[in-house]
């Protein structure tokens, strides 16, 4: 299985949404995958603001 993105005009939706019913496909707004992920993520982050800036800053500029 491969994950495509295909961008069409809104008045086509419903007709992909019908082939894609009919060739066994599953069709996801970019939306869903996004809210899908962000559900997934922990809810405990496992490093503060202050550490994952600390991070940025030790990277960007060498301190």
């Amino acid at each position: 299985m491969e994950d495509l993105v295909l961008s069409i005009p809104t008045q086509d939706h419903s007709f992909l949404e019908q082939l894609a019913a009919r060739m066994g496909w599953t069709v996801r707004s970019r939306d869903e995958l996004i809210d899908n992920f962000i559900a997934s993520c922990s809810k405990d982050p496992m490093m503060t603001d202050e550490e994952i800036q600390a991070e940025v800053n030790a990277v960007r500029y060498g301190k």
